[in-house]
């Protein structure tokens, strides 16, 4: 058997299946270019690194279930008072916040554009390598209440560990029930210090009473939330409202 057709058998072999369609293409370049046997293979193992970055990001993107099309590149900051354009860049991009394991707490009214904000933030902290999960409180909770009713609160909470950063939007939904307050609760305490939460809320600190099942739960939480924390204000009339009196213009 000659060499080229050892070849994509061995590449198949080693799973560098990105290879067996690039590794003729190049060595066809390589040959016209006159490269050496080294930058050859170094070109090569490049290939296969790239389309691996790309399969896990692409793969990592699925995963977060990120709402779709919110980028920071196309949020409006123009439209809401209250929030540092260069701050959220640099919080999306200089992620020494994400490796302590602080927080960042978006509040204001509702359309805001709180959400957009938070899944801006996590498109790109998955751009640079870090893992995130996007999930309304509420469906979070109700997980995690059925995982205590069966007996495994520890397992699911370890099981979101895998999420460096976990966004829970919307947080103000929460059913209060002793349940329910009691699992929002677990979770705080249980990534606290070790791993972040973006949390959107339109309801302020002092209104939180609603979340907890009594107001020593509710200063706990908000006490472990803010302690590594960065807390953005979002005010304004909410651009949903200004979209829909201009449609009716």
């Amino acid at each position: 058997m000659s060499e080229q057709q050892l070849l994509p058998l061995l590449l198949k072999s080693l799973r560098l299946s990105n290879l067996i369609t690039q590794w003729e293409p190049m060595a066809e370049k390589a040959r016209a270019q006159s490269w050496s046997m080294e930058r050859y293979l170094a070109e090569l193992c490049r290939l296969e690194l790239d389309s691996r970055e790309e399969k896990r990001l692409q793969r990592h993107l699925k995963d977060a279930k990120l709402p779709a099309g919110k980028y920071l590149d196309n949020y409006d900051f123009t439209a809401v008072s209250g929030i540092d354009k260069e701050q959220v860049w640099h919080l999306a991009n200089h992620r020494k916040w994400v490796k302590t394991g602080d927080n960042i707490l978006l509040f204001g009214a509702s359309g805001l554009g709180k959400t957009h904000l938070a899944a801006g933030i996590g498109y790109k902290l998955i751009e640079h390598g870090h893992r995130v999960k996007f999930m309304s409180a509420n469906l979070l909770v109700q997980q995690l209440q059925q995982a205590k009713e069966e007996l495994k609160l520890s397992d699911a909470l370890m099981k979101l560990d895998k999420y460096s950063v976990l966004i829970l939007d919307d947080i103000g939904y929460v059913q209060k029930t002793s349940e329910e307050s009691g699992v929002l609760f677990e979770l705080i305490a249980h990534r606290y210090e070790r791993f972040s939460l973006i949390i959107t809320s339109n309801q302020s600190f002092e209104e939180w009473d609603q979340l907890f099942d009594n107001t020593v739960m509710t200063v706990a939480a908000i006490d472990r939330l803010i302690h590594h924390a960065k807390i953005l204000q979002c005010q304004g009339e909410s651009y949903r409202r200004k979209e829909a009196q201009l449609n009716q213009s």
